[in-house]
């Protein structure tokens, strides 16, 4: 990039991070400290190269979730817009000044790693994790916000098995409102867990518990993690959810009890 270049871009493109804090979410009896990230896309990020034609990619961004500052989507989105008119030269110029930008600013380090469009199009995985569905579960809406008393386990001893189950639920009626801008965001999410058996049902009716609530994409994925290991207490637990874009740009949060890889199975939702 240019002098001039970087300078105009420093002007345009200030970003405002949010403390991390306003988005954990934990139980006063819960010490459990998770792992994981915030795996953001942004699926139209354009600038251009040093004769100034137009380029695209697809951008990934891994945040970790023990970031002091995480980013806000419609922050992000202006941050990028900026880069429009920017000259990088080459994709691996670019990753590395959106990763230094990213990690100064929330003070940890962010993996950014970008596609070019045509490339990502003929190798999305249109698909998620092998799970069963609780959306056939015959549960209505839970009004009331977030209720964590509607889970608990099987509780007919007869039917536990004698050693601990492992399974993985999922649902694509997941929803909450922005606090921000009051739009629904729609969500698909994953639960991988070994211990007693969790009742689907309840599981069901805990998820659609969330539909009024207005809470960040990353606060209610910590709030899952937290009330399922809090009230049905499992040995081992992972709770991943994808988001349907705005302006461009998804996020998609992972909390576990234990280590997990980075992955990017995009949904038909992505």
């Amino acid at each position: 990039m240019t002098y001039r270049n970087l300078q105009a871009l420093s002007h345009r493109t200030t970003l405002h991070p949010i403390p991390r804090s306003r988005l954990q979410y934990r139980p006063p009896a819960s010490t459990n400290v998770p792992r994981g990230y915030d795996l953001w896309n942004h699926y139209e990020v354009s600038w251009m190269d040093m004769h100034e034609r137009p380029q695209i990619a697809v951008v990934e961004m891994v945040i970790p979730c023990d970031s002091p500052y995480t980013l806000e989507m419609a922050d992000a989105q202006r941050y990028f817009l900026a880069l429009r008119e920017c000259r990088f030269e080459s994709p691996e110029a670019l990753e590395s000044h959106i990763a230094s930008e990213l990690s100064r600013s929330l003070q940890a380090y962010v993996l950014v790693r970008s596609t070019p469009v045509r490339q990502a199009v003929r190798t999305t995985a249109a698909c998620g994790p092998v799970a069963r569905s609780l959306d056939t579960e015959p549960v209505g809406v839970i009004r009331g916000g977030v209720d964590a008393h509607l889970l608990r386990i099987h509780r007919d001893a007869t039917t536990l098995p004698a050693s601990p189950a492992r399974e993985c639920l999922t649902s694509d009626l997941l929803s909450v409102r922005c606090p921000l801008s009051g739009g629904v965001d729609y969500g698909t999410v994953w639960f991988d867990y070994t211990g007693l058996p969790i009742c689907s049902r309840s599981l069901m009716a805990y998820v659609l518990s969330f539909r009024d609530s207005e809470m960040y994409i990353e606060q209610c994925v910590e709030t899952l993690f937290a009330d399922i290991l809090t009230q049905c207490t499992p040995s081992r637990l992972s709770v991943r959810a994808r988001f349907t874009r705005r302006y461009g740009l998804d996020i998609n949060p992972v909390r576990s009890t234990h280590g997990v890889a980075i992955t990017n199975q995009r949904t038909v939702r992505q």
